[in-house]
């Protein structure tokens, strides 16, 4: 009888995990309080093509056409009009309003420059990987920021980023190693030019 109650309270406790406190931000822009789960934690864990959410009017699942943002935690989800063309390692990502489909995804870094995450599920294991996208405010591009274990897509970011002589500068010197320094550094530099 002990061995099967010390068994059973680890599987409560983490169960009650999944949920954490956060909002969604409903199409017509109001926003509702409560808490918000996107995934089925490990092991076997899988993201949701729904998020689920419960407030004070109490549970509903929201998809990204139906929500405009939501947030877990301290992390912020946008849903975003995404289309893919292209192939394998050319693929080319655009987003125009009501023209491919809506995806959640997770900002890293909101500005000028916006550095999203497309999180997905490894076809392999449980494990959830992501894309690293940038997107700048006045573009329909989606640029892919890096290719898996080779880093960042320098060739592609120097074309990207040709309205940024220093940035482009510092990406030929390879001064830069991660997406969010890249960000960073161009959000910086753009609010220094309208000043």
């Amino acid at each position: 009888m002990g061995i099967l109650f010390l068994l059973t309270i680890p599987l409560s406790l983490f169960g009650q995990k999944q949920y954490e406190k956060g909002f969604v931000v409903l199409n017509n822009q109001d926003t509702l309080y409560g808490f918000v789960r996107d995934r089925k934690p490990s092991p076997f864990g899988r993201l949701y093509k729904k998020i689920r959410f419960k407030g004070e009017k109490g549970r509903s699942k929201y998809g990204p056409e139906q929500i405009r943002a939501y947030r877990k935690g301290g992390i912020i989800f946008e849903s975003v009009w995404m289309q893919e063309t292209g192939h394998f390692l050319s693929q080319n990502y655009t987003s125009i309003a009501n023209v491919g489909e809506q995806r959640f995804l997770k900002v890293v870094v909101k500005g000028y420059l916006t550095y999203y995450q497309w999180e997905f599920e490894d076809a392999d294991s449980d494990y959830i990987d992501a894309i690293d996208l940038f997107k700048k405010k006045d573009d329909t591009s989606l640029i892919r920021v890096t290719q898996g274990l080779f880093g960042l897509k320098r060739k592609s970011l120097k074309r990207f980023f040709k309205d940024c002589p220093p940035l482009v500068k510092k990406l030929e010197k390879k001064e830069f190693k991660h997406p969010i320094d890249v960000a960073n550094f161009y959000n910086s530099w753009k609010g220094s030019q309208s000043r």
